[in-house]
């Protein structure tokens, strides 16, 4: 019994030591398996959570900026009125205050026609772009007796020359010094005139809106070559609008491709082919003298030919009641003789005056034709 108790004893004492010996190898072995899962899952965690930093860091790089506009998106003020803008504001995607970056190109309230479009646009520090619009809409109050009786000055030119490098031919009351015209220029843009389109103008005529008080329009006959040397650039330069009336066979192509390169310009006609004698009325031009359909065709090439049916010029002024049917079934919506006078409301607008300005007048003179 003593033997067999001694045995049991013995077999427990040596299973417990060999559980004990199995433990202490097998242990270390899952211990370190279980130490490589749990590095093997944080690395995995950390990874994640790296990835998702790093795509965080990738959309707020990538995330625009944003520009807010204070007041309307749509602006409306009455033609003439100098533009004040409501305001803005600009961050970026970390909420940083980036206004002072903002870039605002303003549409030139002179130059553009249809809609007025201010831009606004940013770049954040990451390259980001952001642009935002406001439009711009004038409008014209209706006519009172002041501004229909005020009246409006056409004025017309006809070519300019630089007095330090003179032409090689006699100057004459149709030439204007590049000193003179720059003046008068300033002078406009400083004092804040307004230069109408052909379609206002004939809204005015028709007793549809009133003008600016302070308006004008510049026209220059014939598209000479000097003209477009000396005259083009200080018409750019100081920001006004004014119509070239062209004669199609006289390099009216040629103005034609510069109509988008010389923005400052309206195109009217001066007729295609009919500045050239051959009438028997005022200066001998022979628009006076052609049948209907021959003038007509002339008028519709020109008016193709440049693009517009705004404004036409009677070839040396000369004009009967017939021509000025032949001009209106054209199309054209104002039609100009060189006689002298300012334009009014009620005035049939295919027999309209224009205000000479003849050779080079002094400032005070010239304000005298406004």
């Amino acid at each position: 019994m003593k033997k067999r108790k001694r045995y049991k004893i013995n077999k427990v004492r040596f299973t417990a030591s060999l559980l004990i010996m199995i433990t202490l190898i097998i242990t270390p072995f899952f211990l370190t398996i279980l130490v490589e899962e749990y590095k093997m899952d944080r690395a995995a965690a950390e990874a994640e959570e790296q990835a998702l930093m790093e795509a965080e860091k990738a959309r707020l790089e990538g995330t625009a900026p944003e520009i807010e506009l204070r007041g309307d998106n749509t602006v409306r003020m009455l033609a003439g009125e100098t533009y004040r803008d409501p305001g803005f504001k600009a961050t970026d995607v970390y909420g940083n205050d980036i206004t002072g970056s903002v870039e605002v190109n303003m549409p030139s309230l002179v130059t553009d026609d249809g809609d007025h479009i201010v831009l606004y646009s940013v770049k954040d520090r990451n390259g980001n772009h952001a642009m935002a619009r406001r439009r711009i809409v004038l409008e014209h109050p209706a006519q009172t007796d002041e501004g229909r009786n005020r009246g409006l000055s056409v004025l017309m030119y006809h070519m300019v020359y630089d007095p330090l490098d003179p032409p090689d031919w006699p100057i004459d009351t149709n030439m204007i010094t590049t000193n003179a015209l720059e003046e008068e220029l300033q002078y406009l843009t400083e004092n804040g005139y307004y230069f109408p389109s052909w379609e206002e103008v004939r809204s005015y005529l028709d007793g549809e809106i009133d003008l600016p008080e302070k308006s004008v329009c510049l026209t220059f006959d014939d598209g000479k070559k000097i003209f477009e040397k000396y005259g083009v650039p200080l018409i750019q330069k100081y920001d006004v609008r004014a119509t070239a009336f062209i004669i199609g066979t006289y390099r009216g192509d040629h103005w034609a491709s510069k109509a988008k390169e010389y923005d400052h310009l309206w195109l009217g006609s001066h007729s295609y082919d009919m500045h050239r004698s051959g009438g028997y009325i005022g200066h001998g031009g022979v628009f006076t003298a052609l049948g209907y359909d021959d003038a007509l065709a002339d008028l519709k090439k020109s008016a193709e030919q440049i693009g517009s049916t705004g404004a036409f010029a009677y070839p040396f002024g000369d004009y009967t009641d017939q021509c000025a049917i032949e001009v209106r079934d054209a199309g054209f919506l104002c039609a100009f003789t060189t006689e002298y006078g300012r334009i009014y409301p009620g005035n049939d607008p295919m027999k309209l005056r224009r205000m000479r300005v003849s050779g080079s007048p002094t400032l005070e003179q010239f304000k005298g034709l406004l």
